[in-house]
Protein backbone atom coordinates (compact mmCIF):
# COMPACT_ATOMS: atom_id res chain seq x y z
CA UNK A 1 0.00 0.00 0.00
CA UNK A 2 1.41 3.35 -1.17
CA UNK A 3 1.70 6.21 1.63
CA UNK A 4 -1.70 8.00 0.91
CA UNK A 5 -3.22 4.58 1.03
CA UNK A 6 -2.24 4.27 4.23
CA UNK A 7 -2.89 7.97 4.83
CA UNK A 8 -6.17 7.30 3.92
CA UNK A 9 -6.52 4.39 5.99
CA UNK A 10 -5.36 5.94 9.11
CA UNK A 11 -8.22 8.77 9.23
CA UNK A 12 -11.08 6.32 8.53
CA UNK A 13 -9.94 3.95 11.23
CA UNK A 14 -9.42 7.58 13.25
CA UNK A 15 -12.56 9.07 12.19
CA UNK A 16 -14.54 5.68 12.93
CA UNK A 17 -13.06 5.75 17.06
CA UNK A 18 -13.56 9.57 17.22
CA UNK A 19 -17.55 8.43 16.34
CA UNK A 20 -17.99 5.59 18.44
CA UNK A 21 -16.33 7.14 21.27
CA UNK A 22 -18.29 10.44 20.60
CA UNK A 23 -21.89 8.05 20.52
CA UNK A 24 -20.87 6.45 23.92
CA UNK A 25 -20.02 9.62 25.59
CA UNK A 26 -23.23 11.22 24.36
CA UNK A 27 -25.52 8.44 25.51
CA UNK A 28 -24.29 8.69 29.37
CA UNK A 29 -23.39 12.08 29.21
CA UNK A 30 -26.20 13.00 31.28
CA UNK A 31 -25.84 10.55 34.38
CA UNK A 32 -21.76 11.41 33.87
CA UNK A 33 -22.45 15.32 34.69
CA UNK A 34 -22.86 13.80 38.29
CA UNK A 35 -21.18 10.68 38.58
CA UNK A 36 -17.59 11.01 39.46
CA UNK A 37 -17.03 12.47 42.64
CA UNK A 38 -13.24 13.73 42.06
CA UNK A 39 -14.21 14.53 38.18
CA UNK A 40 -16.77 17.26 37.15
CA UNK A 41 -19.13 17.37 40.10
CA UNK A 42 -15.90 18.80 42.20
CA UNK A 43 -15.10 21.32 39.59
CA UNK A 44 -18.84 22.53 39.53
CA UNK A 45 -18.81 22.64 43.77
CA UNK A 46 -15.60 24.57 44.12
CA UNK A 47 -16.97 27.16 41.58
CA UNK A 48 -20.08 27.40 44.03
CA UNK A 49 -17.95 27.49 46.85
CA UNK A 50 -15.50 30.08 46.01
CA UNK A 51 -18.75 32.25 45.48
CA UNK A 52 -19.64 31.46 48.90
CA UNK A 53 -16.32 32.03 50.68
CA UNK A 54 -13.30 32.02 48.59
CA UNK A 55 -10.75 32.03 51.67
CA UNK A 56 -11.98 28.54 52.64
CA UNK A 57 -11.76 26.90 49.17
CA UNK A 58 -9.69 24.04 51.18
CA UNK A 59 -11.84 23.34 54.05
CA UNK A 60 -12.84 19.84 54.27
CA UNK A 61 -16.20 20.89 55.84
CA UNK A 62 -17.30 23.62 53.42
CA UNK A 63 -16.39 21.20 50.57
CA UNK A 64 -17.98 18.01 51.96
CA UNK A 65 -21.16 20.51 52.27
CA UNK A 66 -20.97 21.58 48.83
CA UNK A 67 -19.99 18.05 47.64
CA UNK A 68 -21.59 15.60 49.99
CA UNK A 69 -20.73 13.04 47.24
CA UNK A 70 -17.10 13.35 46.87
CA UNK A 71 -16.88 9.96 48.98
CA UNK A 72 -13.73 11.52 50.41
CA UNK A 73 -11.70 10.87 47.08
CA UNK A 74 -13.75 14.12 45.46
CA UNK A 75 -11.90 17.11 47.71
CA UNK A 76 -10.40 20.12 45.35
CA UNK A 77 -6.45 20.44 45.80
CA UNK A 78 -5.51 22.46 42.72
CA UNK A 79 -3.71 25.50 43.22
CA UNK A 80 -6.84 28.48 43.67
CA UNK A 81 -6.10 30.71 40.55
CA UNK A 82 -8.12 27.70 38.79
CA UNK A 83 -11.76 28.38 40.00
CA UNK A 84 -11.24 31.42 37.51
CA UNK A 85 -12.62 29.00 35.20
CA UNK A 86 -14.73 27.12 37.63
CA UNK A 87 -16.96 30.39 39.13
CA UNK A 88 -18.53 31.03 35.58
CA UNK A 89 -19.65 27.49 35.50
CA UNK A 90 -21.37 27.38 38.86
CA UNK A 91 -24.05 30.01 37.64
CA UNK A 92 -25.19 27.16 34.84
CA UNK A 93 -26.79 24.41 35.70
CA UNK A 94 -24.95 20.93 36.31
CA UNK A 95 -25.68 19.25 33.23
CA UNK A 96 -25.68 22.51 31.08
CA UNK A 97 -22.25 23.73 32.76
CA UNK A 98 -20.85 20.14 31.63
CA UNK A 99 -21.36 20.41 28.41
CA UNK A 100 -19.85 23.54 28.67
CA UNK A 101 -16.87 22.43 30.24
CA UNK A 102 -16.82 18.98 27.51
CA UNK A 103 -16.91 21.75 25.00
CA UNK A 104 -14.24 23.91 25.83
CA UNK A 105 -11.94 20.89 27.01
CA UNK A 106 -12.73 19.34 22.80
CA UNK A 107 -11.50 22.97 21.90
CA UNK A 108 -8.40 22.67 24.05
CA UNK A 109 -7.16 19.48 22.45
CA UNK A 110 -7.95 20.30 19.05
CA UNK A 111 -6.27 24.05 19.41
CA UNK A 112 -3.03 21.77 21.12
CA UNK A 113 -3.14 19.86 17.77
CA UNK A 114 -3.24 22.81 15.30
CA UNK A 115 -0.27 24.09 17.34
CA UNK A 116 1.63 21.14 17.01
CA UNK A 117 1.16 20.64 13.54
CA UNK A 118 3.78 23.45 12.78
CA UNK A 119 6.45 20.92 13.75
CA UNK A 120 4.26 17.61 13.26
CA UNK A 121 2.74 18.13 9.73
CA UNK A 122 2.04 14.65 9.41
CA UNK A 123 -0.17 15.02 12.70
CA UNK A 124 -3.96 14.34 12.16
CA UNK A 125 -6.39 16.99 13.83
CA UNK A 126 -8.60 13.64 14.38
CA UNK A 127 -6.00 11.67 16.96
CA UNK A 128 -6.80 13.78 20.06
CA UNK A 129 -11.04 12.60 19.28
CA UNK A 130 -9.86 9.05 18.59
CA UNK A 131 -7.78 8.54 22.02
CA UNK A 132 -8.89 6.82 24.69
CA UNK A 133 -7.42 8.94 27.53
CA UNK A 134 -9.70 11.68 25.86
CA UNK A 135 -13.21 9.77 26.29
CA UNK A 136 -11.63 9.12 29.85
CA UNK A 137 -11.16 12.77 30.15
CA UNK A 138 -14.32 14.11 29.27
CA UNK A 139 -15.95 10.97 30.84
CA UNK A 140 -14.45 11.75 34.31
CA UNK A 141 -14.85 16.30 33.04
CA UNK A 142 -11.22 16.63 34.02
CA UNK A 143 -8.96 19.38 33.17
CA UNK A 144 -6.03 18.11 31.68
CA UNK A 145 -7.31 19.76 28.34
CA UNK A 146 -5.83 22.80 29.76
CA UNK A 147 -2.58 21.60 30.40
CA UNK A 148 -2.47 19.54 27.11
CA UNK A 149 -2.32 23.12 25.20
CA UNK A 150 -0.60 25.17 27.35
CA UNK A 151 2.32 22.13 27.01
CA UNK A 152 1.82 22.67 22.83
CA UNK A 153 2.28 26.21 23.61
CA UNK A 154 5.17 25.24 25.53
CA UNK A 155 6.31 22.94 23.16
CA UNK A 156 5.84 25.63 19.94
CA UNK A 157 7.85 27.96 22.14
CA UNK A 158 10.77 26.14 23.20
CA UNK A 159 11.11 24.71 19.90
CA UNK A 160 11.71 28.26 18.51
CA UNK A 161 14.66 28.76 20.91
CA UNK A 162 12.25 31.46 23.35
CA UNK A 163 13.30 29.58 26.02
CA UNK A 164 11.75 32.40 28.65
CA UNK A 165 8.86 32.15 26.93
CA UNK A 166 8.19 28.47 26.97
CA UNK A 167 8.98 28.75 30.51
CA UNK A 168 6.35 30.79 31.38
CA UNK A 169 3.80 29.76 29.65
CA UNK A 170 4.88 26.26 31.42
CA UNK A 171 4.18 27.89 34.85
CA UNK A 172 0.12 28.77 33.64
CA UNK A 173 0.10 24.81 34.11
CA UNK A 174 0.71 24.72 37.93
CA UNK A 175 -2.97 24.10 38.54
CA UNK A 176 -1.50 20.25 38.15
CA UNK A 177 2.29 21.12 38.95
CA UNK A 178 3.16 17.87 39.59
CA UNK A 179 2.62 17.99 35.38
CA UNK A 180 4.61 20.75 35.48
CA UNK A 181 7.88 20.75 37.61
CA UNK A 182 9.49 17.54 36.24
CA UNK A 183 9.45 18.80 33.03
CA UNK A 184 10.38 22.36 33.62
CA UNK A 185 13.72 20.13 35.43
CA UNK A 186 14.29 18.23 32.26
CA UNK A 187 14.64 21.45 29.99
CA UNK A 188 16.00 23.64 31.81
CA UNK A 189 18.94 21.21 32.97
CA UNK A 190 20.40 22.36 29.42
CA UNK A 191 18.59 24.93 28.78
CA UNK A 192 18.98 27.54 32.18
CA UNK A 193 16.53 30.76 30.51
CA UNK A 194 13.72 28.27 30.52
CA UNK A 195 13.91 28.10 34.24
CA UNK A 196 14.12 32.15 34.31
CA UNK A 197 11.26 32.47 32.15
CA UNK A 198 9.19 29.78 34.84
CA UNK A 199 10.02 31.61 37.93
CA UNK A 200 9.11 34.92 36.77
CA UNK A 201 5.41 33.66 35.76
CA UNK A 202 5.56 31.40 38.61
CA UNK A 203 5.87 33.67 41.43
CA UNK A 204 3.03 36.19 40.45
CA UNK A 205 0.80 32.76 39.93
CA UNK A 206 1.65 31.06 43.60
CA UNK A 207 1.15 34.59 45.02
CA UNK A 208 -2.22 35.73 43.44
CA UNK A 209 -3.82 32.01 44.70
CA UNK A 210 -1.98 32.16 48.08
CA UNK A 211 -3.76 36.33 48.26
CA UNK A 212 -7.09 34.31 47.36
CA UNK A 213 -6.87 32.04 50.05
CA UNK A 214 -5.13 33.87 52.90
CA UNK A 215 -2.68 32.36 55.68
CA UNK A 216 -5.78 30.01 56.87
CA UNK A 217 -6.76 29.12 53.29
CA UNK A 218 -2.79 27.77 52.64
CA UNK A 219 -2.76 25.70 56.29
CA UNK A 220 -6.17 24.18 55.01
CA UNK A 221 -4.62 23.13 51.79
CA UNK A 222 -1.34 21.79 53.24
CA UNK A 223 -4.15 20.11 55.63
CA UNK A 224 -6.11 18.46 52.69
CA UNK A 225 -2.94 17.39 50.88
CA UNK A 226 -2.33 14.74 53.44
CA UNK A 227 -5.84 13.08 53.28
CA UNK A 228 -6.09 13.00 49.42
CA UNK A 229 -5.19 9.98 48.78
CA UNK A 230 -6.80 7.74 51.63
CA UNK A 231 -8.65 5.71 49.57
CA UNK A 232 -6.05 5.58 46.11
CA UNK A 233 -6.41 2.46 44.57
CA UNK A 234 -2.76 1.53 42.56
CA UNK A 235 -3.81 0.14 39.65
CA UNK A 236 -5.85 3.56 38.46
CA UNK A 237 -2.62 4.97 38.12
CA UNK A 238 -0.87 5.30 35.06
CA UNK A 239 2.69 6.28 36.50
CA UNK A 240 5.53 4.54 38.06
CA UNK A 241 3.40 4.73 41.83
CA UNK A 242 0.74 2.82 39.95
CA UNK A 243 3.61 0.19 38.78
CA UNK A 244 4.99 0.17 42.51
CA UNK A 245 2.06 0.02 44.32
CA UNK A 246 0.36 -3.16 41.75
CA UNK A 247 3.73 -5.00 41.82
CA UNK A 248 4.80 -4.63 45.52
CA UNK A 249 1.31 -4.11 46.92
CA UNK A 250 2.71 -0.66 48.57
CA UNK A 251 3.29 2.57 46.77
CA UNK A 252 6.77 2.63 48.57
CA UNK A 253 7.37 6.28 48.42
CA UNK A 254 11.11 6.48 49.09
CA UNK A 255 11.74 3.86 46.18
CA UNK A 256 9.02 6.00 43.90
CA UNK A 257 11.49 9.04 44.55
CA UNK A 258 14.67 7.28 43.75
CA UNK A 259 13.40 5.75 40.36
CA UNK A 260 11.64 9.51 39.86
CA UNK A 261 14.92 11.18 39.90
CA UNK A 262 16.60 8.64 37.97
CA UNK A 263 14.44 9.08 35.38
CA UNK A 264 14.38 12.68 35.26
CA UNK A 265 18.54 12.90 35.38
CA UNK A 266 18.64 10.42 32.34
CA UNK A 267 16.27 12.28 30.08
CA UNK A 268 17.89 15.35 31.32
CA UNK A 269 21.04 14.63 30.79
CA UNK A 270 21.62 12.33 28.11
CA UNK A 271 18.75 14.24 25.20
CA UNK A 272 20.35 17.56 23.39
CA UNK A 273 17.53 17.87 21.02
CA UNK A 274 15.03 20.11 21.27
CA UNK A 275 12.37 18.33 20.00
CA UNK A 276 13.07 14.84 21.66
CA UNK A 277 13.98 16.35 25.07
CA UNK A 278 10.65 18.02 25.43
CA UNK A 279 8.56 14.84 24.45
CA UNK A 280 10.24 12.33 26.27
CA UNK A 281 10.07 14.67 28.68
CA UNK A 282 6.52 14.82 28.47
CA UNK A 283 6.42 10.58 28.52
CA UNK A 284 9.08 10.83 32.43
CA UNK A 285 6.42 13.89 33.44
CA UNK A 286 3.65 11.02 33.00
CA UNK A 287 5.45 8.37 34.57
CA UNK A 288 7.00 10.30 37.86
CA UNK A 289 3.54 12.40 38.27
CA UNK A 290 1.95 11.78 41.48
CA UNK A 291 -1.84 11.67 40.42
CA UNK A 292 -1.25 10.36 36.67
CA UNK A 293 -4.59 8.63 35.70
CA UNK A 294 -5.69 7.72 32.40
CA UNK A 295 -7.13 10.54 31.66
CA UNK A 296 -4.00 12.97 32.33
CA UNK A 297 -2.59 10.74 29.67
CA UNK A 298 -4.13 13.12 27.21
CA UNK A 299 -0.31 14.66 27.38
CA UNK A 300 1.05 11.78 25.61
CA UNK A 301 -0.85 13.24 22.49
CA UNK A 302 2.28 15.47 22.20
CA UNK A 303 5.45 12.73 21.73
CA UNK A 304 3.37 10.54 20.07
CA UNK A 305 2.92 13.62 17.48
CA UNK A 306 6.90 13.34 17.41
CA UNK A 307 7.29 9.61 17.24
CA UNK A 308 4.54 9.07 14.33
CA UNK A 309 6.64 11.51 12.16
CA UNK A 310 10.31 9.73 13.11
CA UNK A 311 12.40 7.96 10.76
CA UNK A 312 12.77 5.48 13.41
CA UNK A 313 10.24 2.90 12.75
CA UNK A 314 10.09 1.40 16.73
CA UNK A 315 9.14 5.21 17.41
CA UNK A 316 6.68 4.92 14.47
CA UNK A 317 5.22 1.98 15.95
CA UNK A 318 5.12 3.14 19.34
CA UNK A 319 3.33 6.18 18.68
CA UNK A 320 0.38 3.92 16.84
CA UNK A 321 0.57 1.10 20.22
CA UNK A 322 -0.34 4.88 22.29
CA UNK A 323 -2.92 5.88 20.10
CA UNK A 324 -4.73 2.60 19.52
CA UNK A 325 -2.75 0.47 22.89
CA UNK A 326 -5.25 2.18 25.71
CA UNK A 327 -8.12 0.32 23.90
CA UNK A 328 -7.26 -2.53 25.55
CA UNK A 329 -7.44 -1.21 29.13
CA UNK A 330 -11.06 -2.36 29.58
CA UNK A 331 -10.73 -1.85 33.24
CA UNK A 332 -9.94 1.90 35.44
CA UNK A 333 -7.98 -1.21 37.44
CA UNK A 334 -5.46 -1.51 34.55
CA UNK A 335 -4.68 1.54 33.88
CA UNK A 336 -1.15 0.93 35.11
CA UNK A 337 -0.42 -1.20 32.28
CA UNK A 338 -0.07 2.37 30.40
CA UNK A 339 2.66 3.57 32.54
CA UNK A 340 4.28 -0.41 31.89
CA UNK A 341 4.48 0.78 27.62
CA UNK A 342 5.74 4.15 28.59
CA UNK A 343 8.60 2.24 30.72
CA UNK A 344 8.96 -0.06 27.61
CA UNK A 345 8.92 2.95 25.14
CA UNK A 346 11.66 5.03 27.38
CA UNK A 347 13.57 1.39 27.41
CA UNK A 348 13.66 1.32 24.10
CA UNK A 349 15.37 4.45 23.41
CA UNK A 350 18.45 3.73 25.74
CA UNK A 351 19.31 0.88 23.56
CA UNK A 352 22.23 1.52 21.08
CA UNK A 353 19.72 2.98 18.20
CA UNK A 354 19.21 6.13 20.88
CA UNK A 355 21.56 8.70 19.95
CA UNK A 356 19.70 8.09 16.31
CA UNK A 357 16.17 8.07 17.46
CA UNK A 358 17.04 11.54 19.60
CA UNK A 359 18.80 13.19 16.57
CA UNK A 360 16.71 12.29 13.62
CA UNK A 361 14.82 15.55 11.88
CA UNK A 362 12.00 13.75 10.46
Amino acid sequence: MIAGDKKRVMQIVLALLAFLYGVAFLYAFKGLAYAEPSGFPMFYSTGKLARFDLPDLYSRTLQNSFHPGNATVGYFFHLSYEVVLLVPLSYLPQVTAYAVWSMFSLLCLLGAAIVMRRHFTDFDLLVPFAFIPTLSLLANGQDSAILVLIAAFALDQFVRGRDLSAGAVLALGLFKYPFIVPLVAILCFRYRRVILGFIAAAVPILGISALMVGMKGINQYLALMHTSDVQENPGILSNLRGIVGVTTGSFHPALVVVLSAVLVALTAFLIKERIPLFCVGVIVTQLVSYHGHIYDAVLLLIPIAWMYRSKVAYLRWSALALIFGPILIVRQEYSYTLAIALCVILALLWVPRFPYALTAKS
